[in-house]
């Protein structure tokens, strides 16, 4: 025959663990209920970045627009920074 008394701190211990348990299980049953709540496609940096150049352009646009002037795209390299116009030679620019 098996022995299965146990004293008044065994029995507390028992009580604490499954209560710890139970509210741990709780805590990640919550957390997974939020995540699937809010299963959203998260955007990847190049698609933010590219909307905030997508962004850049459109209030580019507007403003060439506004200022009747035509819209040209900056194809990047050194600018004169009184003229605003590209530098061909950089030697002639310092």
């Amino acid at each position: 025959m098996v022995n299965l008394a146990y004293d008044a701190d065994q029995v507390h211990a028992l009580i604490f663990a499954a209560y710890v348990r139970g509210r741990y299980d709780a805590d990640v049953n919550e957390l997974h209920g939020t995540w699937a709540e809010h299963r959203e496609p998260r955007a990847t940096r190049e698609q933010r970045v590219q909307a905030r150049l997508d962004e850049m352009d459109r209030a580019a646009r507007a403003r060439a627009e506004r200022e009747g002037r035509p819209y040209r795209i900056y194809p990047g390299g050194p600018v004169d920074f009184e003229t605003g116009r590209p530098v061909r030679r950089l030697e002639t620019a310092a």
